[in-house]
């Protein structure tokens, strides 16, 4: 008996989603968090996910306040969520005395 760990069978990821769908369902999963975290859902419909390298990425940038908030959502060919990233970007420069 013999194990195979970590070998490829060469064959590629398909997605089972549409680019829409992603979109879609990135969206909600990013508006979800920020709600979560920051209480606010500022992510818009904008068509931004692309399938690449085995998985679907999704990413937003909008302004939040002096500041922005910044959506990654990686989705699995199948729509699992594999990660989803929303961070607070503040880029005002402080004075240090």
């Amino acid at each position: 008996m013999f194990f195979l760990a970590g070998c490829s069978t060469g064959k590629r990821q398909v997605p089972t989603l549409t680019a829409d769908q992603a979109d879609a369902l990135a969206l909600k999963l990013a508006n979800d968090k920020a709600l979560k975290i920051y209480n606010c859902q500022i992510f818009q419909d904008a068509r931004t996910a692309r399938f690449f390298q085995g998985h679907w990425e999704w990413s937003q940038r909008r302004g939040f306040g002096h500041c922005d908030l910044e959506a990654t959502v990686k989705l699995a060919p199948d729509g699992s969520t594999n990660a989803v990233d929303v961070k607070l970007l503040d880029n005002q420069n402080r004075m240090v005395f």
